[in-house]
């Protein structure tokens, strides 16, 4: 296990360090400078970063050229580059700093690599040891072996542009049988030398490295013929209770397909609800005509035989103080004689329901 690393080594992984601690090693190097430690500037190559956090400047130095140029080099080097992520953004004063160290811009050059450290301070991280420690632990990450998958051959043969069909084009397999391969279910993949031959073919086709590819799939292909072998004779003998067939595939509605046609359903089922009651209403409701029934008295023989002319009485006569009493009685009184009464109901029509349709007589 390795205990310490250069920082250019570090850099070249693509590890990126925050503008804080970049500063706080360009800074810890001009201190020792300052104090006489190193006779000069180190470059990122001589620089060694522990385990423990520390600090190390361990191979040759050169002197031959200016120490605050050289400085403001190492720090342009170890600063994050334009385009980093937000939370490495260098700011704006920084970079001006930097120029003019290293004189990229025309103004007045630092007099001393103490001028220079000076106007670091106040964007340098105050734990170098924190930042030490945490560059070497993500290096450490990063050196890590990582197992890969199926799914890293498939946005392998993503990232090269090349369509399943332009493979199945050069290689001879069929489109079906690539994208079950790129997807990790290879039981239509043999575990012999054909199998092999053609997972060859695909990483070929692809532009892929073959035995990287054979490493990852290879491995699946093998699992998957023996679990075949496991399993296929217990489904051979046994039984099935209900006798196969082919199956149709269901075809499935969309929901809200479903949900237009349920309503249109019930609101077809109550605009027949609503005809249905008005046809009953118009049945049952039909307006029958008014029936009278009057009395019928029956007249004196004597009125019959002589008959007597009728008077119209006179407006004393029908005087509502005239009482009974004072009616003369030389004649009877004599009622008009009405008509029989005639039964309506029974002449009307029998209802609809009690209609006799038909009759059906034998003799």
């Amino acid at each position: 296990m390795a205990t310490r690393l250069s920082l250019a080594e570090l850099l070249s992984t693509g590890i990126l360090i925050p503008p804080a601690g970049a500063v706080a090693i360009v800074r810890e190097i001009c201190r020792r400078y300052a104090a006489g430690e190193v006779r000069g500037i180190p470059s990122a190559h001589v620089i060694r970063l522990t385990v423990d956090g520390a600090l190390l400047i361990e191979g040759p130095l050169t002197t031959d050229q200016p120490a605050v140029g050289r400085a403001g080099q190492l720090l342009a080097e170890v600063l994050p580059p334009f385009g980093a992520p937000r939370a490495y953004h260098v700011p704006g004063g920084l970079r001006l700093i930097v120029a003019r160290a290293t004189g990229a811009i025309d103004l007045p050059p630092f007099a001393s690599v103490e001028q220079f450290s000076a106007s670091l301070d106040r964007f340098a991280a105050d734990d170098l040891t924190a930042i030490v420690r945490d560059a070497f632990r993500m290096w450490e990450a990063a050196r890590a072996p990582r197992v890969l998958t199926i799914s890293d051959v498939r946005r392998a043969r993503r990232a090269t542009g090349l369509s399943l069909e332009d493979i199945a084009a050069v290689s001879g397999i069929d489109v079906p049988r690539l994208r079950e391969l790129e997807w990790g279910y290879v039981r239509r993949w043999a575990s012999d030398d054909s199998g092999r031959a053609e997972l060859a073919r695909y990483a070929r086709a692809a532009g892929l490295d073959e035995q990287l590819v054979m490493s990852v799939a290879w491995p699946m292909i093998e699992e998957a013929a023996v679990v075949d072998e496991v399993v296929m004779p217990v489904a051979r003998t046994s039984e099935a209770l209900v006798p196969s067939r082919p199956q149709a595939i269901a075809t499935i509605v969309p929901f809200n397909e479903r949900r237009r046609k349920r309503i249109s359903a019930a609101w077809l089922t109550i605009a027949a609800a609503i005809l249905i009651l008005i046809a009953l209403t118009l049945t049952f409701s039909t307006p029958r005509p008014a029936t009278t029934t009057a009395r019928v008295e029956t007249v004196p023989d004597a009125v019959v035989d002589n008959p007597v002319p009728l008077e119209r009485p006179a407006a004393a006569a029908l005087s509502p103080k005239l009482r009974p009493a004072d009616r003369p009685d030389d004649r009877p009184a004599v009622r008009p004689a009405v008509r029989p009464a005639v039964n309506r109901r029974s002449a009307r029509k029998p209802s609809f329901f009690k209609r006799e349709l038909f009759r059906i007589v034998i003799r």
